[in-house]
């Protein structure tokens, strides 16, 4: 992985590019890095200058100005860096900048963010603060501050992971101050570091008086202040604001006939009608808008896909409101989460105890604050495409209050049958609802609802590589599933163990572990981390494969799988599986029981201790007949694949219909 990645805004900076991105390549020394360079609709031939004189630059090319924070979030959707670097045309960084900046990083590991001195033209120390700041762009050593200025910031990946990209309801301005605000309070520090220096000129792009940057910059002040100082601050300054205005228009009234004072009058009475009317959303919609709402990891997935089919001609936002939504960023989906995660890891509905967890670890707090964002996204979304189960249809029916998509992800009449208050939120609220077998649909039909079987789209999002990981033609490769959520270490614990005393009774065992999980965390008796291996003092082994979970299923002759609806997936491919109680709501018996009701026996629930159950792998093991027969009914148990782009057909008819 390279070290930096620096996302580049570009409006009309044809003057500021080659010292800009020169400096780069002469002054970084020591780290590796990639430059993307995000054009906000330029006029000026800076695109083809840069395609000319820097031809290694990523360019992503937008057709209009999307903004500051929209355009950033879709460098930080694409980066592949350890730290990403947010970094002005208009600058300039001094020799050896960004390795003075990426070795404090690197030396500190609880700093989320930082940034340089910045200097103006002249030489001078660029004031980096508000009027009452306290004045430490001007101290000699790094010091831990409230924000630095987005012309050049320096984020840790794993920020960028649990905080989110910067908010797009900012246009122009203040977008620096929340994000540093949003950091700190995810437990991250932020530093000026002194001894790093960059050029900023600063202001090049509104030299000239921008009626809408300067519009945006009010707007993006009073966003800022209703969301982080509360409602009687936030009511106090805008009124404030609009009392201002009113004397700031009667300045100019009457050398309005000059044109750029005319400019200015209308940019005041803007700025008065919203303060008054509270409009806080910045208008630069060029496309029509979709907002995925998902309450799931495999929902994410699934949402995700159905999104990059839509993105090429809409407008398309994610609103996670379980986990992370790590999904939607290796999309390239902005979203609007608040990324945090609770005990239950979304299975609170599993039992009182997980809920009673969930309250306490602030489940209450947390959904007041998403319903504020899903309204607030709402309000410039022409379809709203819900995936989950009937509480998100509830939730948008409710607080979004746009033309609902609902793809049900959990729900079969092979499971349990639905309850009146689940139909009547259906057929209150939703537009078009797509299940997940032909019995489903059916039955919904028959209660008067608009309800589809559009094939499997669980499988959708899972590509076949082809990797075959090196293993011993006759290896007897034992698939590792232990999911995703915090459980999932536990979990891989339990497969660990069994994997070990399976390689006692057959030296041609290994194991094939499909994982994300962070491996500074595995510490499992018995087992090293040996590069992408766990290897057990025994000598069993366990090869690490990151994003081929297809490829593990197809290459496996049998899975242990703790992973929820990747058992289901798994037996789709024609792999086995066995499962057992573990670690965590998603996997008690009660919920592999519901997945037999979906796979058949293509799905074994173990029973007894570990010795039992090594007894009960092993034999099936032995069994070819058994292990035929559950292969062919996990391949009948997801019979039509291709369901997601059947869903965004849809939702593109849904979109047509609406105008």
């Amino acid at each position: 992985m390279i070290d930096l990645s620096i996302i580049i805004v570009n409006r009309n900076g044809r003057h500021y590019l080659p010292d800009c991105l020169g400096a780069i390549y002469r002054g970084t020394h020591q780290a590796s890095f990639e430059i993307i360079l995000v054009d906000n609709g330029s006029t000026d031939s800076s695109v083809e200058l840069v395609k000319d004189q820097f031809p290694a630059v990523r360019i992503i090319r937008n057709r209009t100005n999307l903004g500051f924070c929209k355009a950033n979030n879709q460098g930080l959707a694409v980066y592949q860096g350890r730290f990403a670097l947010l970094l002005n045309t208009d600058t300039v960084i001094g020799d050896g900048a960004f390795d003075r900046l990426l070795q404090f990083m690197e030396r500190s590991p609880k700093a989320g963010a930082c940034g340089p001195k910045l200097r103006n033209a002249d030489g001078t120390t660029q004031h980096q603060g508000g009027v009452f700041a306290r004045k430490f762009w001007l101290s000699p050593v790094p010091v831990k501050v409230d924000y630095v200025i987005g012309a050049c910031l320096l984020v840790r990946r794993e920020v960028v992971d649990i905080v989110g990209g910067l908010d797009e309801n900012f246009f122009f301005s203040n977008d620096d101050l929340d994000w540093g605000r949003r950091i700190r309070q995810a437990g991250w520090d932020i530093y000026f570091i002194p001894e790093a220096e960059v050029l900023h000129y600063g202001g090049f792009t509104i030299n000239k008086f921008d009626r809408r940057i300067f519009v945006e910059g009010f707007r993006g002040g009073l966003y800022f202040c209703r969301k982080h100082y509360g409602w009687p601050i936030y009511q106090l300054y805008r009124w404030l604001l609009a009392l201002s205005m009113v004397l700031s228009a009667l300045l100019v009234i009457i050398p309005a006939f000059i044109p750029a004072y005319r400019e200015k009058l209308i940019a005041f009475l803007q700025i008065f009608w919203i303060a008054v009317t509270g409009d806080l959303l910045p208008h630069y919609r060029t496309k029509k808008t979709v907002l995925l709402v998902s309450n799931g990891h495999a929902e994410d997935l699934a949402a995700a896909a159905i999104g990059t089919g839509l993105r090429s001609e809409y407008e398309v936002k994610a609103l996670p409101l379980v986990g992370l939504g790590k999904a939607y960023d290796r999309a390239g989906i902005p979203q609007l989460g608040l990324k945090q995660l609770l005990p239950s890891g979304g299975f609170a509905k599993e039992g009182l105890r997980y809920l009673w967890r969930d309250i306490f670890a602030g489940l209450l707090l947390l959904t007041a604050r998403q319903i504020s964002r899903l309204r607030r996204a709402a309000k410039n979304a022409d379809l709203v495409v819900a995936v989950g189960d009937a509480y998100l249809v509830a939730l948008c029916g409710l607080f979004a209050r746009r033309p609902l998509l609902f793809v049900d992800g959990p729900k079969s009449v092979k499971i349990a049958g639905y309850y009146p208050l689940e139909l009547w939120l259906m057929r209150r609220y939703c537009r078009q609802i797509v299940v997940q077998d032909q019995e489903t649909a059916d039955y919904l039909r028959q209660q008067g609802l608009p309800a589809h079987y559009l094939g499997s789209w669980v499988m959708d999002y899972l590509p076949v590589t082809g990797a075959q990981f090196a293993l011993p033609a006759d290896a007897t490769v034992i698939g590792l599933l232990p999911g995703t959520r915090e459980e999932a270490y536990a979990n891989l614990g339990l497969c660990l163990s069994l994997l070990a005393r399976l390689y006692e009774l057959d030296q041609k065992v290994t194991g094939l572990l499909a994982s994300t999980l962070d491996r500074s965390k595995f510490n499992y008796p018995g087992w090293e981390l040996q590069g992408d291996r766990l290897v057990n003092r025994s000598g069993a082994a366990a090869l690490i494969a990151e994003g081929k979970f297809a490829d593990v299923c197809l290459r496996s002759k049998l899975i242990i799988g703790l992973a929820g609806i990747a058992n289901e997936q798994a037996v789709a491919f024609g792999t086995p599986v066995v499962s057992f109680p573990g670690s965590g709501a998603q996997t008690t018996l009660r919920r592999w029981q519901e997945i037999q009701k979906i796979t058949g026996r293509s799905m074994e629930i173990l029973t007894g201790d570990e010795e039992e159950k090594v007894r009960q792998i092993d034999e099936l093991l032995h069994n070819e007949s058994r292990l035929a027969a559950m292969a062919a009914l996990g391949k009948a148990s997801k019979p039509q694949w291709g369901g997601v782009p059947r869903i965004a057909e849809l939702a593109v008819r849904e979109l047509n219909a609406g105008g």
